[in-house]
Formats: C-alpha cells, structure tokens, sequence
C-alpha cells in the first residue's frame, strides 16, 4: 500500500573545506558553469515530486549559498543555518521542514552532484511503499579489505558482506525524531541510518542500490573524477524539455543560426519559424567568413542589426575529411580545424555582448565521436570534443551574466554532410534532421547551462 505523505529534503551544506583544502568550502567550487551546492539541489529535486527541501548551510557562508541558489528559492526550497557538525545540521533541517511523523525526508549531502533520478526513486521506493523506517544507499566495494592494527593485518573479512554507504539516505520522519531524542547528547556519528541502527530498536532499514558516478566530492582529485564524468555524461532527451506552460518560449525570439541552410540548421530554422521566431540564418555563401574572427565579429554585427539583438545563437556548421592523418591532404586538416572548432570560437566570442544583454542562449554542435578518438577520424574527433571543453568553459565563465551554454551530440543523423562522406549507407537508420532539431530547441528552451544532449533514437 502507497503511503500518501509529504516527500521532504535536506541537503547538508555545512562543509568547511578544510579537507579539500581550497579558499572556499567545496559545494562553492564550480562544475560546468554551476557550483557543487547548486548541481547537488537540482540533482535530489529532479529524482520526484518534493514538496519542500531545505538546505541546512555553513552559518558563516548563508549569503554564499543564498547566491549560489539564486532562481531556485521560494516555498519548495530554502535556506536555514546549519550546526558544527553534521547531525547538529541534520536536526536543523529537520526542525526547519516542520514535518509531521508520518512524512518521509531524503537527506543528500550538498557534495554529491551527480546523484540520479533513478537512485532516489530506489530510495523513496520503500518508505513510501510502507516496507521500510530507513534506507541508505549502498555500493559494492570492488577491493580487497583489510582490518590493521597499527601496521599489523588482523583480518581480512569477506568483502561480499560489506558495501559502501552514499547518500541520499531515506527516513520516516518519526523515526528519524526518534534516533535523536534517543542519541546521548555529545555524541555523533557518520550518517543518520547509524544512529537509527544505534537508538532505535526494532526499526526496520534498508539498503537500495546506489551508483558509482555518485562520488563526494572531498578531495581535488574527486573534483578532477567528477569534472571528467560530467564530460561524459549527456542528458537525455526527456530531460531536456521546454517548461510547463512555456509553449509560446520562442515566439518573437531572436534567433541566429550559422549553418543554418542545409542540414540540422535548415530543420532548427523551419521549425523556429513555425513557431514565430525571428531568423537570420547563415549558410556558406553568407559575405562574411564566420572561421575568421573578423569574418565572425561582422556576421554577428550584420544579424543582429537586422533582428535588433540576439537571443539565441546555434552553431551547427561542420565538415568531414576521414583517412589516416599521415596521409590526409593539409587542406583538409585547416578546413576541418577552422569550420567544427575555430568558427564556434570566434563566433561565441562575436556574440557575448548579445547574448549578455538579452541573458540568452549559445548552443554548440559535437557529436557521439566526442568521448574517444577513433581510427580515420583522428582531427574530426579532436574538434569534437574541444567543443565540449569550450562549451564548460563558456558555461562557467558565463554564468554571471545569465548566458546559457550547451552543446547537442547527435548519433548518426541523415544530414548532406553524412550522404557525402557514406553514400551507400541506409539514410532511412539515421537520425532524421527534424528529430534532432526538436530535441535540440527544447535543449535551448529548458534553462539547463553545462549540458551535452545525447540525440539518439
């Protein structure tokens, strides 16, 4: 039987840095344009419907966290000082939601960003189900354990019993309340299922399957892993989704699209002007070469002159030379180097003070070749995923002034530039233009910033 209660959050943010060792605490330290804190808040809040998450924060850092969190505040999510230590912030939190007994509370630490959806339905999964007071979330240890004793081994258990604990960790509120009023006062531990094993007798708890992308962050080297796992991670389709109730999002836009006459581009374009954006589309033949940063600077200048002003900026041109590098024509290697890397620079250079006046948009174009080089497409590839990198770098530097910046990885989709280079391929597998410039405009539309979109069908 379904519980019907209110599903509450905590997220702990009461960390001083001090392990990480930098100027500011951790949750601060930015990812892909966003800080730590706020990626780990949409991360639980994505995972269900919540009806309030409250943030229990570094008392000497509320006016950091306030700021970090700015856009996502109001009655589903707030702000309250957090105590010397983590089950002092707990409690915080806790008095802070006001819950009743019956209610059930997530508590993720403010470090893990990369939480998923599916790993916080496994934990609400049992309290709401009515089979479990507590559930953390676990994962296997792929290592050896070792019990010392100063430098002596004193045991070495079988490791098939043992998993590792991450968060989010699951509560029926009343249970909760209770491990608390029943914990000796100075007295602490690690995580909140601890103390329900400890001071509540009978209680029944859980453990759900976590997931090794669900690092904490306390370590530079964890925040060099979790840097990398953003690369590679895209967001799915189903994610990328226009707001409720924002339907009308692109009626009256002003919308520029370099490569915009044939292929995806044409497809963006078509359906922008379906939906009563204005256009300026530019294709190979335009007057200004967009490769150049003079040629890049003026054919932004031009286009926005005639829409007055840019909101939003897509850059789908790309060429493909494939063949060994030792014996690929330089021609090819300078084309390929100047139209898929080169244009998007200066072209996202070119269009900053746009988009910084309107706080608009700058989606860029990689594809599935971004996350490995492979045999004949050696320069290809490396374009590719350098627009990766420049679009997290844009993501974080651009982020004070609300200009947003993803990037779209289709699969093999059915452009001109795929008929050319494999002529004899089945065009009708492919990935039309017209799936892929759906997905890409409710990527545009959805208010993410830092994101690849993985287009595949």
């Amino acid at each position: 039987m379904l519980l019907r209660v209110k599903r509450l959050g905590i997220i702990l943010a009461g960390g001083s840095g001090q392990r990480f060792g930098d100027q500011i605490p951790k949750q601060f330290i930015r990812l892909a344009g966003e800080s730590v804190l706020r990626r780990s808040v949409v991360a639980l809040a994505s995972g269900g419907a919540f009806d309030h998450i409250v943030v229990a924060a570094n008392p000497d850092w509320l006016d950091e966290t306030n700021e970090a969190l700015k856009g996502l505040l109001g009655p589903a999510l707030s702000v309250v000082p957090g105590g010397s230590s983590r089950n002092e912030s707990t409690r915080a939190g806790l008095d802070a939601l006001k819950a009743a007994d019956g209610d059930i509370v997530l508590i993720h630490d403010a470090v893990r960003p990369l939480l998923s959806r599916d790993v916080v339905e496994r934990v609400v999964a049992p309290l709401v189900e009515g089979r479990a007071d507590a559930v953390d979330t676990t994962i296997p240890t792929p290592d050896t354990l070792v019990i010392v004793d100063g430098d002596r081994i004193t045991d070495i258990p079988n490791r098939s019993l043992y998993r590792r604990g991450q968060t989010p960790q699951g509560f029926v509120v009343g249970t909760l309340r209770t491990a608390y009023a029943n914990t000796p006062i100075g007295s602490q531990a690690t995580d909140d299922c601890t103390l329900v094993l400890r001071h509540v007798p009978g209680a029944r708890l859980l453990h759900v399957d976590g997931a090794e992308e669900n690092i904490k962050i306390t370590t530079p080297i964890d925040l060099v892993l979790a840097d990398r796992l953003i690369q590679l991670q895209s967001i799915p389709p189903s994610k990328a989704t226009t707001p409720a109730g924002n339907s009308s999002h692109w009626s009256g836009r002003r919308v520029v699209i370099v490569g915009g006459t044939s292929g995806i581009g044409a497809a963006i374009a078509t359906e922008l002007a379906a939906l009563g954006a204005r256009i300026a589309a530019v294709g190979r033949s335009a007057a200004d070469d967009v490769t150049s940063a003079s040629g890049a600077e003026a054919a932004l200048a031009t286009a926005a002159a005639s829409l007055g002003g840019v909101d939003d900026l897509f850059v789908t041109a790309g060429v493909l030379h494939m063949g060994p590098l030792a014996n690929q024509d330089a021609a090819d290697i300078v084309e390929t180097l100047a139209v898929n890397l080169a244009a998007s620079v200066y072209l996202a250079r070119a269009a900053h003070s746009h988009l910084a006046k309107s706080a608009g948009s700058l989606t860029l174009f990689t594809s599935s070749s971004f996350t490995k080089g492979r045999p004949n497409y050696a320069v290809y590839s490396a374009t590719k995923a350098a627009i990766v990198n420049l679009m997290q770098a844009l993501a974080d530097e651009w982020s004070s002034v609300n200009i947003r910046v993803n990037a779209v990885a289709p699969e093999r989709a059915n452009t001109p530039m795929r008929q050319t280079a494999f002529p004899n391929e089945d065009h009708t597998v492919l990935l039309s233009a017209e799936e892929v410039a759906a997905a890409t405009l409710r990527l545009a539309a959805s208010g993410l910033t830092g994101q690849v979109l993985d287009v595949r069908r």
